[in-house]
């Protein structure tokens, strides 16, 4: 008995491959403008742990009691420098005793703030004082801090992938330059006011921690 074995010609395997070459040209720009780009992703956690921490600590009666309504030493919030008895990071008797002597309050704000970002040290005020969290973004103070005043504010600089390129964002300012590419994006600054208010400076943070509540978009 004579058997027939069937198999694809060259031709039809070329027409083949040349189908799944068109297919993928035409797909694949849909999957990637589909998927979420990953340093949004990191921009808003970044972002929404800076809240976090900020009214966390904002709010704590132990570090920063409400002076408000004194009638002398107005304090605003973050321009209060003093310790007390359980804000155990800044002098509280589990550390040594209640401060009576004020320090410097954007050094205690460095303090509680790292602490409770989970890194246990302030950064310095320039990028080679840079810390990293174990997510791989990189976290430093940037420019001078003015917590003296109700309007004062503490400017924390923010690279959602760490060390790695491009390292810029949409703006230049100081040692953070502006990205060629929109897609680029890694770095992004928020300005802390003495009053326990956040602003992120860079508007592609902006965009990227705002939530779009039209759902027919």
């Amino acid at each position: 008995m004579k058997r027939c074995h069937k198999a694809f010609t060259l031709t039809e395997l070329l027409v083949a491959l040349g189908v799944i070459a068109v297919l993928c040209a035409i797909l694949l720009p849909v999957i990637f403008n589909i998927l979420p780009n990953q340093n949004v992703i990191m921009a808003k956690r970044a972002y929404y742990t800076i809240q976090t921490i900020v009214s966390e600590l904002i709010n704590d009666e132990g570090c920063y009691p409400d002076k408000t309504s004194y009638s002398s030493g107005v304090r605003y919030g973050f321009d209060d420098g003093f310790g007390y008895s359980n804000c155990i990071k800044w002098g509280g008797n589990d550390n040594t005793t209640t401060i009576s002597t004020e320090g410097d309050a954007v050094t205690k704000f460095n303090t509680l703030f790292f602490d409770k970002l989970g890194i246990g040290v302030p950064a310095g005020a320039g990028a080679e004082n840079a810390v990293s969290t174990p997510d791989g973004m990189q976290w430093f103070w940037t420019g001078t801090a003015n917590f003296g005043e109700e309007s004062g504010y503490h400017t924390l600089h923010v690279d959602v992938n760490g060390s790695a390129a491009p390292n810029c964002s949409d703006r230049t300012y100081g040692s953070v330059t502006k990205c060629a590419s929109a897609s680029n994006y890694d770095q992004f600054s928020v300005n802390i006011y003495t009053d326990g208010r956040v602003e992120i400076m860079d508007d592609w943070a902006k965009d990227a921690v705002t939530v779009n509540k039209d759902v027919t978009q």
